[in-house]
């Protein structure tokens, strides 16, 4: 297994909650630095994970996890982010990419009054990512799908994959995500709050993704520390129960291999 949807933070360094997450400031209540992050997955029989910015406690200053990513070794890596207030969001991919990350974050939450995804700002950014070799994510509420679809409808050569598949309640409510998965390039992270949100038992939430994207479209992340309701097997063993029973590469596609072709 390689965790796509991690975060490691400097408790020395981190700011005040700069997102409003409804729990402020998590990283105070759990150790959430690349050490025990890393010990807790090789603990759960996890061999790597992909370190996403925690914007919440460094904004875009994505130096630690780059760093922490290099410093833990080949099954590592990180992904950058960048967002609507970046004076100069192409110099700070540029400067990412030049430091190791594989991907680069379009971060959009709490949602703006006016998308930047669809407009100039989004699309400099996907040029930009697909010149360097950089697999983007989206994080953006449901608010927002619609004109992720138009930005990954605007980059068609791009890959990108939707974190937490844009918080939308899978068998519910899935408003404008079809619309969005209908293009080809486009991944869903299959993160913990996934499952907690969704209208569906864990198996039935995976089965219906697959309806939606297909095999190699799916990439399992846990979203640890920032979900520390349950210890970090936990997550783990959610995910392997979820794809109990599907054929072998499918598994192996959610749980690594998409992962793996798309950050490693």
């Amino acid at each position: 297994m390689i965790d796509a949807h991690l975060h490691v933070v400097d408790a020395a360094t981190a700011g005040p909650d700069r997102t409003g997450h409804p729990d402020g400031a998590w990283w105070e209540s759990l150790d959430a630095s690349p050490a025990a992050v890393a010990d807790r997955l090789s603990s759960a029989g996890v061999r790597g994970g992909l370190l996403v910015q925690a914007v919440g406690a460094h904004g875009f200053d994505n130096t630690f996890a780059i760093e922490s990513a290099a410093a833990l070794g080949e099954n590592w890596r990180a992904v950058a982010a960048i967002g609507a207030d970046d004076p100069d969001p192409i110099d700070t991919i540029d400067r990412a990419a030049g430091a190791g990350a594989t991907g680069a974050r379009l971060f959009s939450v709490p949602l703006p009054e006016v998308s930047w995804l669809d407009a100039e700002r989004g699309f400099d950014v996907a040029r930009r990512c697909l010149d360097l070799g950089l697999t983007p994510t989206i994080c953006c509420l449901p608010e927002e799908i619609a004109a992720a679809a138009r930005l990954v409808g605007k980059v068609p050569d791009l890959e990108f994959a939707i974190d937490h598949a844009g918080f939308v309640s899978i068998g519910g409510d899935e408003g404008d995500l079809a619309t969005l998965v209908a293009h080809d390039n486009v991944v869903l992270k299959l993160s913990t709050g996934v499952f907690d949100h969704s209208a569906l038992a864990p198996a039935a939430t995976v089965n219906r993704l697959l309806q939606l994207v297909g095999t190699q479209r799916i990439a399992w992340g846990s979203d640890h520390p920032q979900i520390r309701d349950r210890d970090y097997a936990a997550l783990a063993d959610l995910a392997h129960a979820a794809v109990h029973g599907l054929p072998d590469a499918t598994r192996a596609a959610i749980l690594e291999g998409t992962t793996a072709r798309l950050w490693f």
